[in-house]
């Protein structure tokens, strides 16, 4: 029965190594006596060592972020493939081992190995992260004696995630910041240099322009309502994020809505494409059951339209339905995958079909982003210019009109 693991803690110490020069730092251990044995290996004397627990601030800005977690599992994978006993392997990445937050997700995971927990328990004990689909991954991969391939097969689904991720990221970026970037301007404009044009026409004593009249009343409003539409909408999505969950509808409305933007919405789609097939094809390979392939992949499809479709895929499967008759059935998946699938069923290659698929997906993005960034860039700036050179000219209209007059 494996014994539950202490705190690890920080220590503080000094001391001499052997080229006899006064040396000081910071070491992790479960007990001072145990910091004292990792300590005498590289010195020859200890003058002092003591609990030095970082802050919170220092914890939180030194976590193991989701790349540090990649990164772990890529160095134990390459380790154990070379033959390095896996409680040696975790030793070694610890010392050398950046952030403490890493070394933090190591040691824990020795210490449990060394106490009698398993590999997947031990690493379930140390981070969350190895919690749900990876867990069952490594499960499967203990059991059947192949733990170094699990792992790197875990490390290369969650480098592909973290890269579909950047790439739709990159792909809203930028008309955001525009976007952000005309509406501020925008605002700062009625609310700052409109004003100063509207006193000026005051002692003109004429007849406005149409558009000039129109823009000094959308200031006014501005600068009356301005700062209660501003409450009212970090109110509003404050409401929304905190009990949306509460009505289902709300989300539902709002993903369908998503999912019919279009180019927005289509990249969405075929992103969900890729979630979903190289989940089932990773959980496929590790030896994982179908169905609870079908949970995984429901549990990360990030959408809640393919979440109830994979729900009733996951049902048909339970009633001993074939798994590409349960996709056509669900009227949400392209008639490609459906295909791919029957393909892959009934050649025995499920997996590596559906890595194909996904990898289909992969290259379609890739196109998407670039045709969105070549067809958003002149429309971004025809709406920034137009909206700048809109209120410019509705400023100047009055100053051209006096002019012709005086002329």
């Amino acid at each position: 029965m494996p014994r539950p693991v202490p705190e690890l803690q920080r220590y503080y110490w000094k001391g001499n190594r052997t080229d006899q020069q006064r040396r000081s730092g910071h070491v992790w251990a479960f007990s001072q006596e145990e910091a004292f044995r990792q300590l005498q290996q590289n010195l020859t004397s200890i003058h002092l060592i003591r609990p030095n627990p970082p802050t919170r601030l220092t914890r939180f800005l030194n976590r193991a972020r989701s790349q540090d977690i990649t990164h772990i599992i890529q160095q134990l994978a390459i380790m154990l493939n070379a033959g390095l006993p896996i409680v040696q392997a975790l030793l070694l990445i610890a010392t050398q081992f950046p952030r403490f937050g890493g070394k933090v997700i190591l040691l824990y995971t020795h210490h449990a190995l060394m106490n009698g927990s398993s590999v997947t328990d031990a690493l379930k004990q140390s981070s969350s992260a190895f919690h749900g689909l990876y867990g069952d991954m490594l499960h499967a991969g203990e059991m059947s004696g192949k733990i170094a391939e699990t792992l790197a097969q875990i490390a290369d689904y969650r480098e592909k995630k973290a890269l579909l991720r950047a790439k739709i990221l990159k792909a809203a970026t930028y008309p955001l910041i525009v976007l952000l970037s005309a509406v501020s301007l925008t605002i700062l404009m009625l609310t700052k240099v409109i004003p100063e044009f509207a006193g000026m026409f005051q002692h003109m004593h004429a007849e406005l322009p149409w558009l000039t009249r129109q823009v000094l009343n959308l200031a006014g409003l501005l600068q009356i309502w301005g700062t209660r539409i501003i409450w009212f909408t970090a109110t509003s999505i404050f409401l929304l994020k905190t009990f949306s969950h509460r009505f289902i509808l709300i989300p539902s409305v709002t993903d369908i809505l998503l999912l019919k933007i279009p180019l927005f919405g289509t990249l969405r789609t075929k992103a969900i494409m890729i979630r979903c097939c190289r989940t089932l094809a990773t959980c496929y390979d590790c030896g994982i059951p179908l169905l609870d392939s079908l949970k995984s992949a429901r549990n990360i499809a990030g959408s809640l339209v393919y979440q109830t479709a994979l729900e009733n895929i996951l049902e048909q499967v339970s009633a001993g339905s074939s798994l590409h008759a349960a996709i056509q059935n669900s009227h949400c998946f392209p008639e490609f995958v459906t295909q791919m699938v029957l393909i892959g069923e009934e050649s025995g290659t499920l997996g590596q079909v559906l890595t194909k698929v996904a990898t289909q997906y992969e290259h379609d993005v890739d196109q998407l982003i670039e045709q969105l960034g070549e067809l958003l860039e002149p429309l971004l700036i025809l709406l920034l210019g137009g909206l700048v050179g809109g209120l410019v000219i509705a400023m100047y209209l009055p100053v051209f009109n006096l002019m012709q007059v005086m002329g």
